[in-house]
């Protein structure tokens, strides 16, 4: 039943009062081999005593004691403790024993101080809050354990001495063993007067254990405790072992929650002289269950107060259910939820995906998933969940939390319908406006509608000019008879789809006259929607669309049709406007032919007569026919002008590379009197043929302005690799600073006056923002606007440059 090593002699005796205690001992000498384990621990263990002999103590933990020990933290801590790097241990640990898992208390102290200095003690407590206490009478100080052996009896024999020595030596190791416990030791008799307290004891009551020895216990205790003492007291003679758990008062005043296990102490005669009480503090414990508990119903509290539906389920049977679970699966009392596979409740699609999220999964983070759960009508809900790893009396178990998103479902497809339907109407408005007919918008419409919105089929009829006879203008999945039925069964079903301009519907839920549902048959249809197409309030035609799905159109869907049915109507309309547009536009270039024409034919008569008369006048008569000259010429350059403006909106023709140098040189022979100096250089540049009109305008400018001894620097030179700059200056008046941003706006001129000069620069400005460049005007010599201006532009390059 015991081991004891050679070193501490034959001490049998106390290896009997070790294997007395109900908890395991294990004593290990300084030298680190193990002295002393008491059959208890050996039963933890499963070891036999031949096992012990000479043990060392490392290997013996190594290979003993802590491959017994479940958890890997606690395992930590008591090889900690036997390799020096800490001086206590005390753990709540799971062994492996004969009986399977067990929870025991492990305390592992050294003996600092005595004849003992450096023994190391380990302790190993099972039972409630794991630990559990059988002892056998203790002693006071010089009080013999055992019955007529004190140790003031004379020794008679040399055998009695030795039997003598052997006993002190065991109270001894009593003694020091029980001052070295970790839990208060006391020795009460029968009048319930303390006889005995270790340190332990007294550091628990904060009273020396000299001043506790001879006061009643009822002293140390509350009413309650004092009450289950009493009966103890009572009922000694029925030499019951018992457990209590009640609160000890210190001498402070203080209370502390302690766990007490009792042990009758009888005579050789049987005669009870009292009992051992062994007492743990265990006001930690307790305040830990106290909040264990007070976890527990907050936990079970919100649990049942949820809106999340939670499940847990062991070994894939539901074991729990909470009020909202209940309500999720349709169930009006746990018993009709509780026991059923987890699986039952999922749709068989989603089986799958739960099956392959397994316990080890749950580890971490879960995944959050959606699936239908299946109620017990039969009906499925839509889901939204996780699961994570949960305990139920040790086993592994899943606990599932999850909400119904039925209402999430259901506005995400309304806010997908919406997105369909704005897409619809984008791509109908788009189409509208980029189609070249109204045949090919109603094509477009049609197939859009029929895509996007996922009917059957379609088409679209109109009306013509004499609103007599209906015409198919595109179909898609109609019947031919389609054609031949819509007028007649149309406006018989309906009455005012094509008469009066109002929607109609044919639908078989709803219910209709004989002529609608005789029609959906023979179309093969559920429900017909009917759009008139509208054009200044005129019904043009209609779009027909229909299912063979849905007996009916949500109002979401009317809507929606009658907004396409619009919008339709609408390009039409457009498309009539653009054409009227075009017709009128033609007209009034036609008139503005005539006008130029005419005005151009009559502006050279006159100025022809004006100077016959220049030559036959002389005096004020010839001055008033230079003016009337001057005048002609002014009506010339704005007929020429607007001819140009003309040109640049109406022309289609895309740029191409032209020879600015030939063009420049061009220009320059149309001013034969002015003083024109060019550095010139060959380029190509992009362009087309009005680009001449732009040194027209600026040089004519020049000369108009400038007087007769004005001088005109043109000039070329690279901006970068892609642009030219060309410059246009002169030495004329110039151009005041304010009058520097507006002077390219149409009809302004200098002074802030409106008139039709400033039609020549109006046009260099939009031939160069056509050309992809820009126009501007400095000063010739910067800060002197007095003494000329330059005008300056960039052409887009289209070839390489080279120097003449």
């Amino acid at each position: 039943m015991h081991e004891c090593t050679p070193a501490y002699g034959d001490i049998s005796a106390l290896a009997a009062i070790l294997d007395a205690f109900g908890e395991g001992l294990l004593v290990i000498s300084p030298d680190n081999q193990v002295t002393c384990i008491n059959s208890h621990l050996q039963h933890l263990l499963s070891i036999g005593r031949d096992a012990l002999s000479g043990t060392d103590a490392d290997q013996f933990i190594s290979l003993a004691l802590v491959p017994r020990i479940c958890e890997e933290s606690c395992r930590a801590e008591v090889l900690a403790f036997f390799s020096g790097r800490s001086r206590a241990a005390d753990i709540l640990c799971t062994m492996l024993s004969p009986g399977g898992e067990e929870q025991v208390h492990c305390s592992c102290r050294t003996v600092n101080e005595g004849p003992f200095q450096g023994t190391q003690i380990i302790r190993l407590s099972s039972g409630p809050y794991g630990f559990q206490r059988d002892f056998v009478p203790d002693t006071s100080a010089g009080t013999s354990i055992l019955p007529g052996n004190g140790p003031g009896r004379p020794a008679d024999t040399p055998e009695q001495r030795r039997m003598e020595e052997v006993l002190r030596e065991s109270e001894d190791w009593y003694r020091f063993l029980v001052e070295n416990l970790n839990e208060g030791i006391g020795l009460i008799d029968r009048g319930g007067v303390a006889a005995f307290a270790n340190q332990r004891m007294a550091d628990i009551l904060g009273c020396p254990a000299a001043e506790i020895i001879g006061l009643p216990v009822s002293l140390f205790v509350d009413e309650e405790g004092a009450r289950y003492l009493g009966e103890y007291l009572q009922n000694l003679d029925q030499n019951l072992r018992e457990v209590f758990e009640f609160e000890l008062i210190r001498k402070n005043g203080a209370r502390i929650h302690t766990l007490m296990a009792t042990t009758p102490i009888n005579n050789a005669d049987g005669t009870c002289r009292g009992f051992l009480a062994g007492v743990q503090d265990i006001t930690p414990l307790e305040r830990m269950r106290r909040q264990l508990r007070e976890s527990e119903q907050k936990y079970r509290s919100l649990v049942e107060l949820s809106a999340e539906a939670t499940l847990i389920h062991c070994d894939g049977k539901i074991i729990y259910t909470n009020p909202a679970g209940m309500r999720l699966l349709g169930a009006s009392r746990p018993e009709e939820v509780l026991g059923r596979a987890i699986l039952d409740i999922v749709h068989p699609q989603a089986r799958d995906t739960i099956e392959a999220i397994n316990t080890r999964d749950l580890q971490e983070e879960a995944p959050l998933v959606e699936l239908l759960v299946v109620r017990l009508d039969g009906t499925t809900v839509p889901v939204e969940g996780r699961g994570t790893q949960a305990f139920v009396d040790g086993h592994a178990a899943v606990q599932v939390v999850m909400r119904d998103i039925t209402h999430r479902k259901h506005a995400e497809e309304q806010l997908q319908a919406r997105n369909r339907h704005l897409l619809l109407l984008n791509q109908i408005i788009g189409a509208s406006a980029s189609a070249h007919s109204p045949e090919e918008l109603m094509e477009t419409a049609l197939d859009l509608t029929l895509d996007l919105l996922g009917y059957d089929g379609g088409a679209i009829y109109c009306l013509d000019a004499g609103r007599s006879e209906v015409t198919l203008q595109s179909r898609r999945n109609m019947p031919d008879m389609c054609l031949e039925r819509a007028g007649g069964i149309l406006e018989e079903s309906c009455g005012c789809t094509f008469a009066t301009g109002f929607p109609c519907y044919l639908e078989q839920d709803r219910g209709q006259n004989a002529p609608a549902s005789r029609l959906l048959q023979e179309l093969g249809l559920t429900a017909l929607a009917c759009i008139p197409l509208v054009v200044e309030s005129n019904v043009v035609g209609a779009l027909l669309i229909g299912s063979r799905g849905q007996g009916s159109f949500s109002p979401d869907e009317r809507t929606l049709l009658e907004a396409v049915g619009r919008e339709i109507g609408a390009g039409i309309l457009r498309g009539m406007l653009h054409q009227r547009l075009e017709a009128a536009n033609r007209e009034a270039n036609l008139y503005l032919d005539i006008l130029t024409h005419d005005i151009r034919n009559a502006d050279n008569v006159a100025n022809m007569y004006a100077d016959l008369l220049i030559d036959e006048l002389e005096g004020e008569a010839a001055r008033h026919a230079r003016k009337l000259k001057s005048g002609i010429k002014k009506s010339i350059e704005i007929t020429a002008n607007v001819a140009t403006i003309r040109k640049i909106h109406e022309s289609r023709a895309g740029l191409a590379p032209f020879d600015l140098h030939a063009i420049i040189l061009n220009e320059i022979d149309h001013f034969p009197d002015l003083r024109i100096r060019y550095e010139g250089r060959s380029v190509e540049v992009f362009a087309d043929d009005l680009l001449p009109q732009v040194f027209t305008n600026l040089i004519g400018n020049t000369a108009k302005h400038g007087g007769p001894a004005v001088e005109v620097t043109v000039a070329v030179e690279d901006l970068d690799e892609r642009t030219v700059i060309v410059t246009v200056a002169d030495t004329g008046p110039g151009v005041p600073d304010d009058a520097k941003e507006t002077i390219f706006f149409r009809f302004e001129r200098e002074g802030g006056r409106r008139g039709s000069q400033g039609l020549g620069l109006s046009i260099c400005w939009m031939l160069t923002a056509r050309y992809g460049g820009r126009v501007w005007v400095e000063d010739r010599v910067e800060g002197h606007p007095e003494e000329g201006a330059a005008f300056r532009f960039t052409l887009r390059k289209a070839g390489r440059c080279r120097r003449t």
